[in-house]
């Protein structure tokens, strides 16, 4: 049976995340990378609205 990928590797403390753009609260594209070496960040996933 072949394996199939759960996903990405899990990331240790200390490595750096890989670049991902996500949309920001008023849907505007925002790329990890564009805060690289600039300030420290905070990514927060919300499962819903309430």
């Amino acid at each position: 049976m072949a394996r199939i990928p759960l996903g990405p590797p899990i990331l240790r403390v200390g490595q750096p995340a890989p670049d991902f753009t996500l949309p920001d609260a008023k849907g505007t594209p925002v790329a990890l990378a564009s805060f690289r070496g600039r300030t420290p960040v905070v990514v927060v996933f919300y499962r819903g609205y309430w």
